[in-house]
């Protein structure tokens, strides 16, 4: 998967501290002059919050949706709540949640520990009528992964692909479904 980032630009260790025009103009930037090739999907990983970035993607790209990331507890829904009702507020739909660090199970006993609560992005979504797309539970080699720029490693790992596979077949289920709900209509010409 081909990916652009801020970090490929900015040195290590140094705060990006922009706003305004110079977040809007780096923003299109990046998504014009980067060589994508030909996409079947462009997913732009944002930080949280409801900030210029959102409101910026959103009046630049014709976005199909956002998917909600967040961990289980209460606090990060608050957040994750703010920025559900800030794309609906600028129309970007709502294309699911994702509940990540879900729970760990320990390696050596088998047990299951839920560090940050289980469940809250599932009850979340069902209390806002958003799909819940699936659970991302902490396990070593995701972060191993992710350390090693190797993200794509994970859907290789018989312990981690169950879940990422769902989520991307729901996700992609979805998407189908609305877009089959609403065919285009061939133009009529008038005369």
């Amino acid at each position: 998967m081909p990916v652009m980032s801020m970090g490929f630009m900015v040195p290590a260790g140094e705060a990006v501290v922009w706003r305004g025009p110079m977040l809007h103009g780096a923003i299109t930037q990046m998504l014009r002059d980067t060589a994508w090739g030909p996409l079947d999907y462009l997913v732009i990983d944002m930080p949280p919050g409801t900030g210029d970035i959102a409101l910026t993607l959103s009046q630049v790209l014709p976005l199909s949706g956002a998917v909600v990331v967040c961990t289980p507890q209460d606090v990060a829904l608050l957040d994750a709540t703010k920025a559900i009702a800030m794309f609906r507020k600028v129309s970007i739909p709502i294309l699911g949640m994702v509940e990540n660090m879900s729970f760990f199970v320990c390696p050596d006993t088998q047990k299951r520990y839920d560090i940050f609560g289980t469940g809250g992005a599932k009850r979340t979504a069902q209390e806002l009528d958003i799909p819940f797309l699936g659970e991302v539970p902490i396990q070593i080699p995701i972060r191993e992964h992710g350390d090693a720029g190797k993200t794509s490693a994970n859907f290789d790992d018989p312990a981690s692909r169950p879940y990422l596979e769902a989520i991307c077949e729901r996700l992609v289920g979805n998407l189908a479904a609305t877009a089959a709900a609403r065919p285009s209509l061939p133009p009529l010409p008038v005369l």
